[in-house]
């Protein structure tokens, strides 16, 4: 007799799941924190914002924002203000519990759970090598 395995399907969380508060991070601000346990491969949500050029990200308005999200060519999304939402509150780690999942036929970017997340956990991802590049900001590391 074969065994058939248990899928479960990954969920995808919205802005009520989470709690926006101080970072674990002295010092660099707010933090994202689920209110209840987040599994592998669930969706934390969509990176969203204001869908600008290449020209226009390069403009002085955009170009040293810290929330400029390079999606494909000539597609880039500006995570801060009205059009922003909760997911612009993860941190950086270079141990993250949370990856950056991009689609370029979709032009999306949106964030899924690497391992299980225990509720009230902060959740990190790594920005990656350019982000600290084009900043003077040295990256500060969760313990």
């Amino acid at each position: 007799m074969q065994l058939r395995k248990k899928y479960s399907r990954s969920r995808i969380f919205n802005e009520k799941d989470f709690e926006i508060k101080a970072s674990s991070i002295p010092g660099i601000g707010m933090g994202l924190f689920p209110k209840e346990n987040v599994n592998k491969g669930d969706t934390i949500g969509y990176y969203t914002g204001k869908i600008l050029t290449d020209k226009t990200a390069n403009s002085s308005k955009y170009c040293e924002s810290k929330y400029l999200l390079w999606i494909c060519k000539d597609h880039w999304i500006y995570g801060e203000g009205k059009e922003s939402n909760y997911t612009r509150f993860m941190n950086h780690s270079s141990k993250p519990n949370v990856k950056l999942v991009v689609s370029v036929r979709w032009k999306t970017a949106r964030f899924e759970a690497i391992r299980k997340v225990k509720a009230g956990e902060e959740l990190f991802f790594d920005y990656g090598d350019e982000y600290w590049i084009n900043t003077d900001i040295d990256p500060v590391e969760r313990n």
